[in-house]
C-alpha cells in the first residue's frame, strides 16, 4: 500500500546518510588558535581560481595553527570557509562574493636564500581526517577594524597584537562579534 513516507519495509540500509561535517564558527576556531601558543603559525590565504589579471597573487588572510604542527593542511581545508569568509570581508574589491577560490599556505624556505613559495591545498586533503579533529587547530585571521573581527582591544581601543604589552591582551580583552 503506498503511502508517505513509507519505505515498503524489508528495503536495505545500503543508502544511509553520510552526516556533514561540523559547522566552524569563528570565534571558537579563534579561541582554539590562541589556546596552541606552542605551536607553529602557518600563513594561509587564497587567490582567485582562473583569474588572468596579474598572474592572480595570493593574498595573505591569516594564520592558523595545529596540534604538534601535524595537521596544517587539515587545518585549512577544513576551515576554508572561515578563510574564504575572512578574505571577502578584508579584500570586498579583489575578492567578489561570488568568485572561486583557491586556498593555500605559504612554505618559507629553510635556509637564507631559499625560496620562499604558497603552496595550494587539495580539498581532498581532510577527507579521512579523524572525527573530532577540529578541536586540535585553529585559525586567527588579519585583524579587520572596520568589522571587529580578529581586533584586540586595550583600553578600549583596537590595536595590534605588537603595540601593546601583552599583559594588556588578556583572554577577556579579545572580542569577536557574532
Amino acid at each position: 500500500m503506498a503511502g508517505f513516507g513509507g519505505g515498503g519495509g524489508g528495503g536495505s540500509k545500503k543508502n544511509k546518510k553520510v552526516k556533514p561535517l561540523p559547522k566552524l564558527k569563528a570565534k571558537t576556531q579563534w579561541d582554539r588558535y590562541a589556546d596552541l601558543k606552542q605551536c607553529k603559525k602557518v600563513i594561509v590565504g587564497v587567490k582567485i581560481v582562473g583569474d588572468e589579471e596579474e598572474d592572480a597573487d595570493w593574498l595573505e588572510v591569516g594564520k592558523v595553527r595545529s596540534e604538534n604542527d601535524e595537521h596544517t593542511l587539515v587545518a585549512i581545508v577544513r576551515q576554508r570557509a572561515l578563510i574564504a569568509d575572512h578574505a571577502k570581508r578584508l579584500y570586498p574589491v579583489k575578492v567578489p562574493a561570488n568568485s572561486v577560490l583557491e586556498w593555500g599556505y605559504f612554505l618559507e624556505g629553510e635556509e637564507e636564500g631559499d625560496n620562499s613559495s604558497w603552496v595550494t591545498v587539495d580539498k581532498a586533503s581532510g577527507a579521512d581526517a579523524p572525527k573530532g579533529i577540529e578541536k586540535k587547530f585553529g585559525f586567527e585571521g588579519i585583524s579587520d577594524k572596520a568589522s571587529g573581527f580578529y581586533c584586540y582591544y586595550s583600553e578600549g581601543r583596537v590595536v595590534e597584537r605588537g603595540e601593546t604589552h601583552t599583559s594588556a591582551l588578556t583572554t577577556g580583552s579579545k572580542t569577536l562579534p557574532n
